[in-house]
This record gives C-alpha cells, sequence and structure tokens, in this order.
C-alpha cells in the first residue's frame, strides 16, 4: 500500500506527525533541524533527519526482535517512518546508566561517572513546565497511567536498556542514557516515539567521545549509524 500525508497533526522539536491514508497508522517525519546549546537555539543540518530515522528503526526493530512491542511499522522513506497510532502516556522514563546531564545538576555527581546500577527517572511531559521530575506517587495522584502500566513500562524500560546495551557494546559504543516514551494500541503498552540520538546519550567505548547533537548532528548521526549497519544487517 502506498502510505501518503494527509494532515499534520503535530510538531515537535526532532520531527512532525501526520495522518495517514490508514486510520490505524501516522507518517513521523524527522527533521533535519536540532536544537543546540540546551534548545537555545535551532540550527539545520542536511542529513540529520535521514540518520536518526534510520537509526531509530534498526533500534526499534532489534526491541521488536526481542519481544518488545513498539509503535513501529517500516521505513517508508529516507527520513519518513510508518509507526501506529497510540494514546500517548504523558511520562517520559528516563534510563540511566552514568552520571549526566540534568543528574549531575540536581544530584551533585561528577558528569561520566559509571553509575552502580541503572536508574530510572520519571518526567512529567509538559513542555510548559520543562518536563519536571516526577516520581510513582505523583503518576497516581495526577491519573497519568495506572499503577499496572506503570510496572510495565519500568519492566520493558529495564529490558529495553539491556537489548540496547547489549547492541551497542558490539559497536564500541556505551550507553550513558536514554528517554523512552509509552503509548496505548488498542489497550497494549508499546515503546512508542523514537530511540535514537535525538534522545539518548552515546559516548564511545575508547575515547568517550559525545556523539551528541551539540556538536555537528550530521556526522555524529552518521557514524553511530554506520556502527550499528556493520551488525543490524
Amino acid at each position: 500500500m502506498d502510505y501518503r500525508k494527509i494532515q499534520l497533526v503535530g510538531e515537535g522539536k526532532t520531527k512532525r506527525l501526520w495522518t495517514t491514508n490508514d486510520d490505524r497508522l501516522l507518517i513521523a517525519e524527522y527533521s533535519d533541524d536540532a536544537m543546540m546549546y540546551h534548545g537555545k537555539q535551532k540550527l539545520y543540518f542536511e542529513g540529520k533527519g535521514h540518520y536518526c530515522a534510520e537509526i531509530a528503526a534498526l533500534l526499534m526493530t532489534q526491541l521488536h526482535d526481542n519481544n518488545i512491542p513498539t509503535d513501529f511499522v517500516q521505513t517508508i522513506s529516507s527520513n519518513c517512518l510508518l509507526v501506529k497510532k497510540a494514546e500517548m502516556i504523558p511520562i517520559e522514563v528516563v534510563v540511566r546508566n552514568y552520571a549526566a546531564g540534568s543528574m549531575c545538576k540536581r544530584l551533585g555527581l561528577e558528569p561520566g561517572k559509571k553509575l552502580k546500577s541503572p536508574v530510572l527517572e520519571f518526567c512529567y511531559k509538559n513542555d510548559s513546565l520543562n518536563d519536571p521530575v516526577i516520581n510513582e506517587y505523583h503518576v497516581y495522584a495526577m491519573e497519568l497511567c495506572k499503577p499496572e502500566e506503570l510496572s510495565v513500562m519500568c519492566y520493558q524500560a529495564s529490558r529495553t536498556n539491556k537489548v540496547l546495551t547489549n547492541l551497542m557494546s558490539k559497536i564500541g559504543v556505551v550507553v550513558a542514557d536514554f528517554k523512552l516514551e509509552f503509548g496505548r494500541v488498542n489497550g497494549r503498552l508499546v515503546v512508542a516515539d523514537e530511540i535514537s540520538p535525538n534522545v539518548a546519550r552515546f559516548w564511545d567505548e575508547n575515547t568517550m567521545h559525545r556523539f551528541e547533537k551539540d556538536g555537528d548532528p550530521s556526522y555524529e548521526y552518521k557514524v553511530i549509524l554506520e556502527r550499528l549497519k556493520k551488525v543490524c544487517e
């Protein structure tokens, strides 16, 4: 079937969402734009959208192959993925293996320090509030999801961490941290949105070089993609 963009229904920092000629599916169009320097400046990097879309497709496929349900269906162009329409839960699950970013500022940890065990954090998805950190009591009091759904989200986040760290170790990359979002598809929780350098910190295992968007995303993400292709295809 030839899937076509019909109507723009959502636009974020890294991609646009379109309805399609199938009511059950959306097209996620990855942008070449990047928010640099902690969201203070928006710049254009040719090819960034393509690299992120391809990385996201490869990683979502790896989750599927490990029996972790996702919203990913197929790649339909260089920077567009076909995904299942999901009822999104307004919670980010942040999985941290190394101290980095806001965790260091909040807790006074040394940046780059490997944590004794992975840490799961929850953030309330609200741009106007800058996605504040919350705990399970906030989740239940605000009725963001059901207790059993939060348990599934934590379980699948931990499983996703194992899949990603095992995969990336094969290409000499450390998974410092990443964000996951979940949605309901026909009453079932799935990993939704994306897994890519847009929402993850990937570091070189030997040099600890940061493959991050505050450098040159077109180059940094291309390196990750080229390494992944060697073990995923």
